[in-house]
C-alpha cells in the first residue's frame, strides 16, 4: 500500500495531514519530538498551562474560521477575546490598537496624527490593495493558478520604502504602523510590504486569543486524525528516501525506526535544511540549493512565564512594549535594541490570570550573550546564570508596562533561543525563515515530482500563513 508521509507536525503539517487524509489518502504523520504540535504545545507551571507559541492569532470571522470549519474543528477551536496596545518606552506614549478594520485604524492613527492624515489613509489603502489580491483569503473560489494573481505593483517594494514614499518619516508612526512586523518577524527594510500586509490585515481586522490555546487546536486534530486513521510516528524522523529516478518520483522512505513505506507523496512541514540533505544532488539542481543558503532565520524569542493573583487583571491584553521607537533593530541580528510581547490571559482555563512576556532575541546572539554553544548548553552553569539575568531584564519590562503588577506579579519558568531551537530545529526562529525583498523560497512541488515543501510561511506568515500554505498545496491539481 503507497502512503502520503507529512514530516514534521507543527500547525502546518497537522493541516496538511489531516487535508490529505480527507482526500482518501492513507497517511503516516512523522515527528521529531515525543508529541506532535510543535509551538502549540502547552506546559503546566504550579497547577497553570502556559502557552509556548500560540498566544493570539487574527482570522476568526474570516479565512481561520473558513480553515476551522473544513478541518471540521470549528466546535472546538473557540475565540477569546483580547485588546491590544503599544507603548513606546522611550517616548512614554501608549496607543490602544482598535483591532476592528482598516478603516478603524486609520480613523484612529489618524487622529493622533493629524498632520499626517492623507499618508495614513494611503497605507491603509495600499494595504487594502494587497488583500484584494490575496485570493486565497477567499478558500470557496480559490483556485490553484490564482496563486499568480497575487502579484500587485507592491511587490518592488518594502515596507520601510513604502512609508518613504507617502513621505511618513514620524518615528512614533513609522513603528505604530507596521508593528504587526513583530508577528511575522522580518524587518521592514528587506520585507516586502505585501508579504507584510497579508499577516497584519487579519489581526487588524480581529485580533483575538484562542479559548484554551494550542490545547484546544492539539485536541481538535488529534480528534480529527484519529476519525481519518492517520497514523502518527513520535521520536522518529526521516531516515533515507529511494527513487524512480527515470520517472521522477521517490518510491520508498525509510524512517529512523526501521520503517519502510512505499510513497504516493511526501510533504515537507520543516526547514528546507532538515530534508535536503535527504536529496542527491544530481536531483536538485544548484539554483534550489543556492536558495536555501540564502534563507535566513526570523528572530527566537527569550521567553518569561508567570501569573498574577487574582484581581490583578480584568481582562486579556497584548501589550507591545518597545524599548527604542523603531522596528527594524529588534528583528535583525547584533542589534541593542529589542522588543517585548506581553501576553496577559484570563481566559485560558487557569485559577490565576497568567502572563507571558517574550523578547526578541536570535538564537546567535543569545550564544553570544550565554558563552555556551547549544550542544551542551543544559549541563553549564553560565547558561542558568544568562536565563537568571534576562528572566529579571523581562520581568522588569512587564512592570514598566504595567506597574499595577508589582508586587503581584509571579515568575514561574523561562525559556531561551535554545529552548525553541529543540522544538524547531535546525536554527529555533520563531517564525521560520525571513522573507527579503527578491529572495524566493522553497515551496510547492520539488524536482522530485511527488515531493513538496510547505514552505516555511512562504507566501502568508504566522500561523495562518502555516494553515494557508496547507489549503494551497492540498487544492486539486496544484503543485
Amino acid at each position: 500500500m503507497k502512503h502520503t508521509l507529512v514530516i514534521g507536525s507543527g500547525i502546518s503539517g497537522l493541516t496538511a495531514a489531516l487535508l490529505q487524509a480527507q482526500r482518501g489518502h492513507h497517511v503516516v504523520l512523522v515527528e521529531k519530538q515525543p508529541f506532535i504540535g510543535g509551538f502549540l504545545n502547552r506546559f503546566t507551571r504550579n497547577g497553570l498551562r502556559f502557552d509556548t507559541g500560540l498566544h493570539f492569532t487574527g482570522g476568526f470571522g474570516h479565512v481561520l474560521s473558513k480553515m476551522l470549519e473544513q478541518l471540521n474543528m470549528a466546535d472546538a477551536v473557540r475565540p477569546a477575546p483580547i485588546a491590544s496596545d503599544v507603548l513606546l518606552a522611550d517616548s512614554g506614549l501608549r496607543l490602544n490598537l482598535p483591532n476592528a478594520g482598516l478603516e478603524t485604524a486609520r480613523e484612529t492613527l489618524s487622529r493622533l496624527f493629524p498632520a499626517q492624515a492623507d499618508a495614513i489613509a494611503a497605507y491603509y489603502a495600499a494595504e487594502q490593495t494587497v488583500v484584494a489580491h490575496t485570493p486565497i483569503f477567499n478558500l470557496d473560489a480559490f483556485e490553484p493558478g490564482d496563486v499568480f494573481s497575487m502579484l500587485t505593483d507592491y511587490d518592488a517594494l518594502t515596507v520601510d520604502e513604502l512609508l518613504d514614499s507617502l513621505n511618513i518619516h514620524t518615528p512614533e508612526l513609522r513603528t505604530i504602523l507596521p508593528i504587526f512586523s513583530l508577528c511575522h518577524g522580518s524587518p521592514p527594510d528587506t520585507t516586502p510590504f505585501p508579504y507584510h500586509c497579508r499577516c497584519a490585515y487579519n489581526m487588524e481586522a480581529n485580533l483575538t486569543a484562542v479559548s484554551h490555546g494550542g490545547d484546544a487546536f492539539i485536541g481538535a486534530f488529534k480528534r480529527e486524525l484519529a476519525r481519518h486513521g492517520v497514523q502518527i510516528r513520535t521520536n522518529a524522523t526521516l531516515e533515507s528516501l529511494r527513487f524512480d529516478e527515470a520517472a521522477g518520483i521517490c518510491n520508498c522512505a525509510t524512517l529512523s525506526n526501521g520503517e519502510d513505506f512505499e510513497v504516493e507523496s511526501i510533504h515537507f512541514a520543516v526547514h528546507p535544511a532538515a530534508f535536503m540533505p535527504l536529496f542527491p544532488e544530481r536531483i536538485l539542481p544548484p539554483r534550489l540549493r543556492r536558495r536555501v543558503q540564502k534563507l535566513r532565520p526570523t528572530c527566537s524569542f527569550f521567553t518569561i512565564y508567570g501569573y498574577l493573583d487574582d484581581g490583578a487583571a480584568t481582562e486579556s491584553r497584548l501589550t507591545f512594549y518597545m524599548r527604542r521607537t523603531e522596528l527594524n533593530g529588534p528583528l535583525h541580528p547584533g542589534q541593542q535594541n529589542y522588543s517585548t510581547g506581553i501576553v496577559t490571559s484570563v481566559d485560558n482555563g487557569n485559577t490565576h490570570p497568567t502572563v507571558t512576556a517574550f523578547r526578541t532575541m536570535f538564537t546567535e546572539d543569545f550564544e553570544k550573550f550565554c558563552g555556551v554553544p547549544y550542544e551542551s548548553y543544559r549541563q553549564a552553569g553560565a547558561y542558568l546564570q544568562a536565563k537568571q539575568e534576562l528572566a529579571a531584564s523581562l520581568e522588569a519590562d512587564v512592570l514598566a508596562a504595567y506597574p499595577a503588577y508589582r508586587g503581584k506579579f509571579h515568575l514561574v519558568d523561562a525559556g531561551s533561543p535554545y529552548t525553541c531551537r529543540r522544538f524547531s530545529p535546525p536554527i529555533g526562529s520563531a517564525y521560520g525563515t525571513q522573507q527579503p525583498l527578491a529572495v524566493s523560497r522553497v515551496v510547492g512541488r520539488l524536482p522530485v515530482q511527488n515531493c513538496y515543501a510547505l514552505g516555511h510561511h512562504a507566501q502568508f506568515p504566522g500561523i495562518l500563513g502555516c494553515m494557508l500554505g496547507a489549503f494551497a498545496q492540498a487544492l486539486p491539481n496544484n503543485s
